[in-house]
């Protein structure tokens, strides 16, 4: 059993997504309930397979190859911040997109309708498409830090061009997650 899922890798080089992302640690330094992501780690989550049998991987790479001949290339804009949770009880801190694409939209449901196809069934989650920044257990002062949220610029901090989907392996760690690389397909 391999527990896998498959997403678009986010580049967060020659970008402005570290600088926001250590900002936002300098700025929240105090609050030691954060756990930020790695920049080496980033992704956009397309479908969590979770545990899967050795046997089911080769149909999955098939069908993921077969799904991705009916697309193409497409860009996306991550410009807009925000949270999961309430105002008063924020679990994460993410970034996402003002418009998302279409192309983007058509993929996470054609991923979805395969992935049925296999067996492993649709979560009853909206697709949401963002980068998690942060997962939040608890803050110590939460004004400070909804003044920071809220002062966050609104502008693009990556643009990319989506060319590629990956199959992760997830190993979960006590210092957090690790990935391998299953398959890399090509858009």
């Amino acid at each position: 059993m391999k527990r896998l899922f498959l997403a678009i890798p986010i580049k967060t080089r020659d970008n402005d997504f570290v600088p926001l992302l250590d900002g936002l640690k300098r700025q929240l330094a105090h609050e030691q309930k954060i756990n930020w992501v790695r920049p080496d780690h980033i992704h956009l989550t397309l479908k969590f397979i979770g545990n899967t049998p050795d046997d089911d991987i080769p149909k999955i790479i098939e069908e993921v190859g077969e799904m991705l001949k009916r697309h193409k290339n497409f860009t996306m804009d991550f410009n807009r911040t925000g949270i999961f949770g309430s105002r008063y009880a924020p679990r994460v801190l993410w970034l996402g997109m003002q418009n998302t694409p279409q192309e983007l939209l058509d993929l996470e449901e054609d991923t979805l309708t395969s992935f049925d196809k296999l067996g492993y069934m649709r979560d009853r989650q909206n697709f949401v498409p963002h980068i998690t920044l942060g997962r939040i257990r608890e803050l110590c002062e939460k004004q400070y830090f909804q003044k920071i949220v809220s002062g966050i610029e609104q502008k693009t901090y990556i643009k990319q061009e989506v060319n590629e989907i990956i199959l992760y392996q997830s190993f979960l760690r006590p210092e957090g997650a690790m990935y391998k690389v299953i398959k890399k397909f090509k858009i």
